[in-house]
């Protein structure tokens, strides 16, 4: 995915959109590491589709999201380890 920083108010929230350039989307595989990856971070993450928001951190959250090739996300971490998530 590729992404683009947007401006923090915020010193405990990092925020990110990221365009999904996988030619299948987000698939299973897909969203089966990004939670992997999420849930070693102590902080809260959420991916925004839309007005739709999901727990980066839940599997089947991030299925619900059916992000295709060229979606727009924009992902929010809230904690401790936000930047680093």
């Amino acid at each position: 995915m590729e992404s683009e920083s947007i401006a923090m108010d915020n010193p405990n929230i990092a925020r990110e959109e990221v365009v999904v350039n996988l030619e299948n989307g987000l698939h299973l595989v897909p969203c089966s590491k990004i939670a992997e990856v999420a849930r070693t971070y102590d902080c809260e993450i959420r991916i925004f589709k839309g007005d739709a928001a999901v727990d980066a951190k839940a599997l089947f959250d991030l299925m619900t999201l059916r992000a295709e090739q060229g979606t727009h996300l924009y992902l929010e971490a809230e904690g401790p380890q936000a930047d680093e998530a």
